[in-house]
């Protein structure tokens, strides 16, 4: 089994791997986080009066709440869990997979996920990569989602690339450690401590390791020790272990922005603006400078005055009025720059700030909402035409590396607990597990682009079929219009409880046919007793 010296030479090796990228993370945290250092060794950061424009900051928390409202939005149901394929036309399955839906996203928003993934999200385009940690129920039954602040933890790969080892360091006072982990299970010299007032206050370092387990457990380890997944904690203090457990699942979702070479870190918006957002601030503090000069320009005085020029409200300056002209040779000093250029060269670097962050594209979101109004199908296709096109790899590596892991371990950790009502026979027997299938903005104006395409495609052929009635017949067979109909509700947004099933369409068809036949019988029965 490992021990507690083995786990912190991992800390110590990771540590190692880590060091190139922290002088690049402290450099972003003057210009997006000016209070946030990274490396206690490094030198101080900048203070927040040392910086003179707000626009990198304010562009890095635009693209964290509107992503955050975008992808997970809180008063909607933004997620569904569905049936794998061999069930998806099973009603069992599908009613069953609701309910768990219904059940899991009210565990979220009892939780504190959306004010954790909202921190998350500010520090992946900032800094490249976030960590979330998606914990179990708690004492009080209540998931539990904690952002990882970088610089506070190290991760590793497994050969596909996906994280698969993650250590952080953990800061706790003896009497938080007492609570967390049991007093017996601390080292001495922490254990004394719990219960004093010294204990409240004074911290002390452990390491927290999560990893897959490649040795199977002893025998004798209890059945949480056997589990697949290495969970362990260890007190620097003696480097012994006061946790020992295991887990069914990875307990981190771990996102990197993009990925470059073979870094396991990777890196955002924020290193791409890092050169623009120091020349925007620089080129902000030559503006003050000449706005000062112009509100309060320098004095141009005699050489031979003696004094000082009040230049105050009200003030006055005596001069000699014996002395010739000493009174006309003070004057302010007025140089005229080119203000127009610097201001146009600051509209410029803010827009190559604002765009690295994607900002048109949620702006253009939010416009909508304050209006409103649906997006029309022309603004859903161009949305996901023009916008989308560059933030489609970015939406994709979010949902499959964060989003989709923490549904997957709410999934995990309710079911375990039985939280869910019990699963039909047919999905206990299925080989594979359930999808998810998500209804955020983002992705419902991806499915808009179908929308868009099939009105476009009727508006070209309008003409023909009024030139060409007949083809309309052929057009109709080209279609399986039970299939559209429902695909393009669905795509719209509606809510799935308002989309009849496949076979209650067909009741219903069925049911028209027969009163249709049954009336045309009844209309000729009349003209059958006359001709008689």
């Amino acid at each position: 089994m490992m021990t507690g010296e083995e786990v912190l030479k991992i800390r110590d090796q990771l540590k190692t791997l880590r060091a190139p990228m922290e002088s690049h993370w402290d450099q972003l945290a003057e210009i997006f986080t000016p209070f946030q250092r990274i490396n206690p060794e490094m030198p101080a950061v900048l203070d927040a009066d040392a910086m003179f424009d707000s626009t990198p900051r304010q562009a890095a928390h635009t693209f964290a709440n509107g992503l955050c409202s975008l992808i997970t939005p809180r008063e909607e149901q933004w997620f569904e869990f569905s049936p794998p394929k061999e069930l998806e036309k099973d009603d069992e399955a599908i009613r069953w997979y609701r309910e768990c839906s219904e059940t899991a996203l009210g565990y979220i928003e009892s939780s504190n996920f959306y004010e954790e993934m909202q921190q998350a999200l500010f520090e992946s385009p900032v800094f490249g990569t976030c960590s979330l940690y998606c914990g179990d129920l708690d004492e009080r039954g209540e998931l539990c989602f904690l952002n990882q602040t970088i610089g506070t933890y190290y991760i590793a790969e497994d050969a596909k690339g996906r994280v698969n080892v993650h250590v952080r360091e953990l800061q706790y006072t003896a009497q938080q450690a007492a609570d967390e982990f049991g007093k017996d299970a601390l080292p001495r010299k922490i254990a004394e401590k719990a219960g004093r007032p010294e204990g409240l206050v004074e911290k002390f370092e452990f390491v927290h390791l999560v990893c897959k387990r490649h040795d199977p457990a002893p025998r004798d380890s209890s059945e949480a020790v056997k589990r697949p997944w290495v969970d362990i904690v260890v007190a620097c203090e003696g480097k012994s272990v006061v946790r020992r457990s295991g887990l069914n699942d990875f307990s981190f979702a771990c996102h990197r922005f993009s990925k470059h070479a073979n870094c396991v870190w990777g890196f955002g918006p924020g290193s791409m603006a890092k050169g623009d957002s120091r020349q925007l601030s620089f080129l902000n503090e030559l503006a003050d400078l000449g706005t000062e000069k112009s509100v309060f320009p320098p004095i141009l005085a005699p050489a031979s005055m003696e004094g000082e020029i009040a230049q105050g409200a009200l003030e006055v300056t005596y001069f000699d009025e014996n002395s010739a002209g000493a009174a006309g040779n003070i004057r302010a000093l007025h140089e005229q720059g080119r203000y127009d250029i610097l201001k146009d060269r600051l509209q410029d670097k803010k827009t190559m700030v604002q765009e690295a962050f994607f900002l048109d594209l949620f702006k253009m979101f939010s416009m909508r909402a304050r209006d409103r109004s649906p997006l029309t199908a022309t603004e859903a296709n161009y949305i996901a035409g023009e916008k989308l096109t560059q933030f489609s790899p970015v939406y994709g590596r979010i949902m499959n590396e964060m989003i989709d892991v923490v549904l997957a371990r709410v999934f995990s950790v309710l079911a375990r607990a039985g939280k869910f009502s019990p699963a039909p026979a047919a999905v206990e027997a299925a080989l594979e597990g359930g999808r998810i299938r998500y209804k955020n903005k983002i992705a419902l104006a991806m499915q808009a682009k179908e929308n868009g395409a099939l009105t476009e495609l009727f508006q070209v052929l309008m003409p023909v079929l009024q030139s060409f009635p007949q083809l309309g017949q052929v057009l109709f067979n080209a279609y399986k219009p039970e299939v559209l109909i429902r695909d393009l509700i669905r795509n719209s947004g509606q809510p799935e409880r308002w989309i009849a099933s496949l076979k209650e369409m067909q009741k219903k068809t069925e049911a028209q046919a027969q009163a249709m036949l049954a009336q045309a019988e009844a209309q000729a029965q009349p003209q059958m007793v006359r001709g008689a």
